[in-house]
């Protein structure tokens, strides 16, 4: 009983400063009072601060919850419009670097040093070799003969030869690669021998003919480059590939040896065809 009466006391004793608190407030609030006022309203809180910091303990928690829910939703707004600008950013980064990569290979493909004063259309690779197939290497390009494409005219890139025109449409062309098993190159070493290149396939080094035993040994990373004989298909000259391995066998006439094409033939964007074809 007596516990009951003095927990009412104490809840009587809160209502009181609350009650007390707020009249305070509103004191101060309605403008300047007479001077005995100002006494009183000291007096008062000093007797109330105590309880008022009690009380802003107790719901600053509350307070702190409400607004970091406001403050996690906004943001949460804020990182993922961040995220999106930075992609956006991104995006164009790269696709300013591919523009990039483009300008500098077509240049490339238009100061072909080996070219001389040989007339050439520069054109864009359509499609590349379909994936898996060995027997169909070929490139699809947006050039044709009203562009002044030819049948049978060699196609350049970077560094060297990868192919001739073998289908020439009004305004496309199917170019086969070097390392095509169909694909035949007339080379010829710097000491003057002359053999062919065949494709093995777009992963495998070309293989090389008739190149005689009693010829000079070929050397490894040696260059070979279009032989240019009479009714070849190519013209003399054009960088073809490198010696890749020789293999010295008794009692035979030539020597098996293995190219690897000094041009990337992947990942192509632009090629060059020369506008040459061999004499009748």
């Amino acid at each position: 009983m007596a516990t009951s009466r003095r927990n009412t006391s104490q809840r009587l004793t809160l209502v009181i400063l609350v009650l007390a608190s707020i009249t305070l407030v509103t004191l101060d609030y309605r403008g300047p009072v007479s001077h005995e006022l100002g006494s009183v309203r000291s007096t008062a809180r000093d007797a109330v601060s105590p309880l008022q910091r009690v009380l802003a303990d107790v719901f600053r928690p509350i307070g702190n919850l409400f607004s970091g829910a406001v403050n996690y939703g906004a943001a949460a707004n804020d990182n993922s419009r961040l995220r999106d600008e930075v992609g956006e950013l991104r995006r164009v980064e790269l696709e300013n670097e591919s523009a990039e990569q483009q300008l500098q290979q077509m240049l490339t493909v238009e100061r072909l040093p080996y070219l001389q004063n040989s007339k050439s259309v520069i054109a864009g690779v359509i499609s590349g070799p379909p994936g898996g197939s060995n027997f169909e290497l070929t490139l699809e390009i947006d050039r044709g003969t009203s562009d002044g494409v030819g049948l049978g005219m060699p196609v350049v890139a970077g560094a060297g030869l990868i192919g001739e025109v073998i289908s020439a449409g009004k305004t496309t062309s199917l170019v086969r690669l070097i390392t095509d098993p169909r694909s035949a190159v007339g080379v010829r070493f710097q000491n003057g021998t002359i053999a062919i290149a065949t494709g093995q396939g777009l992963d495998d080094p070309l293989a090389l003919e008739q190149v005689s035993a009693s010829a000079p040994v070929p050397r490894k990373g040696q260059l070979l480059v279009t032989s240019g004989l009479q009714g070849a298909a190519f013209p003399a000259g054009i960088p073809v590939g490198t010696v890749s391995s020789v293999k010295s066998t008794g009692g035979t006439f030539t020597f098996p040896v293995t190219m690897e094409p000094v041009a990337a033939l992947s990942g192509l964007q632009f090629v060059a065809v020369v506008q040459w074809l061999p004499a009748p």
